[in-house]
């Protein structure tokens, strides 16, 4: 009997705790869900506040030669999460001025609009202005200060070479030796005028009314024909209204046979790294201003990567590039540019 008793009083105590665990899980998870739902419906979202970008946040014009205009771009951009709408565009002080816009005007996000500035130089004194953006947002307006300063305009130019020696060059026949005009000045240079005074010579690539912007050079040809046998002497003459004129000295001889002129004693040594596809030569491009146009200066596929480059002109600035060139003629794009200034000595 007393075994029976136990038996039976332990297996209720099992159901029972089991029974209270069931209820103590069942009203923990209620609380969760009674707990989860509440804070969803009390949460709240905060929407981002507009806002625009302006670059540059300062403008400064350096150095503008008197009586010349500079102009720089503006671009304003939303940066923020919304439409804005920028309602006027300003711009006080002397000497500036603003590009045509329209305004008012809308920017949904990610989106900007460019503008310009100019400022026209009218003395070497600093001068000052501000550029405002009224707009939406909420640190509306946007000030962006703007500088500028002016300086004298001072043409000048130089030729390479100062003079040329033709050699002797035979009768009825011509010789054409280059030469190079650069403007170093910072304001821009016309050719009035070209003269020779002897007609054994004459120029091509030269010409009355060329401009020459602030640092462009131009690249021409001397050419020697002589009708008589003999020594001649001849002077060319390159002039321009805004700074003195360009003189180089000629010589040369007429005879029965050419005798070429004493090559420059300078070279150029090309180098480049062997391209990582299989070729079948290299072609050398050579011109007088960086960004070409360039000459091609070998006629044949050139198989090494190292070319000397022996016809140049003493005091001439040259600008040099390769391609790859593919068994079946498919050339490559230019290599990156080289340059090499040869000595007037």
């Amino acid at each position: 009997m007393l075994k029976r008793t136990l038996q039976g009083a332990g297996a209720p105590a099992v159901r029972l705790r089991t029974a209270s665990l069931f209820v103590a899980f069942s009203v923990l998870l209620f609380a969760l869900f009674c707990f989860s739902g509440c804070a969803g419906v009390t949460q709240q979202t905060t929407s981002q506040p507009s806002q625009i970008s302006v670059v540059p946040s300062s403008i400064t014009f350096s150095n503008v030669v008197i009586g010349q205009k500079s102009t720089q771009t503006v671009q304003i951009s939303n940066v923020g999460q919304t439409n804005v709408s920028v309602t006027a565009i300003t711009l006080t002080g002397s000497g500036f001025s603003l590009s045509s816009i329209s305004v008012p005007f809308q920017l949904a996000p990610g989106a900007s609009q460019t503008f310009t500035v100019s400022f026209t130089a009218s003395s070497t004194a600093t001068a000052k202005a501000t550029l405002t953006i009224t707009s939406g947002v909420p640190s509306s307006p946007t000030t962006v200060a703007v500088q500028g300063t002016g300086q004298t305009a001072s043409a000048a130019w130089q030729l390479n070479p100062t003079a040329l020696s033709f050699g002797t060059v035979a009768l009825q026949s011509t010789l054409a030796l280059p030469g190079t005009v650069k403007n170093t000045g910072n304001a821009s240079v016309t050719i009035s005028s070209v003269s020779i005074s002897n007609p054994e010579w004459s120029t091509t690539g030269l010409a009355s009314g060329t401009t020459l912007a602030p640092g462009q050079q131009l690249t021409f040809a001397v050419v020697f024909g002589p009708t008589a046998s003999g020594n001649v002497a001849g002077t060319l003459q390159i002039a321009s209204s805004s700074t003195s004129s360009l003189i180089m000295n000629l010589a040369g001889t007429g005879g029965t046979t050419s005798t070429p002129p004493p090559a420059s004693q300078h070279t150029v040594t090309l180098t480049w790294n062997p391209s990582s596809s299989v070729v079948s030569g290299y072609h050398i491009y050579r011109g007088s201003a960086s960004g070409g146009p360039y000459s091609l200066l070998n006629s044949v596929l050139y198989q090494g990567t190292s070319f000397v480059d022996s016809n140049v002109v003493n005091g001439t600035q040259y600008f040099y590039v390769t391609t790859a060139v593919d068994a079946s003629g498919v050339e490559s794009v230019f290599s990156n540019e080289a340059s090499a200034t040869i000595p007037n000595q």
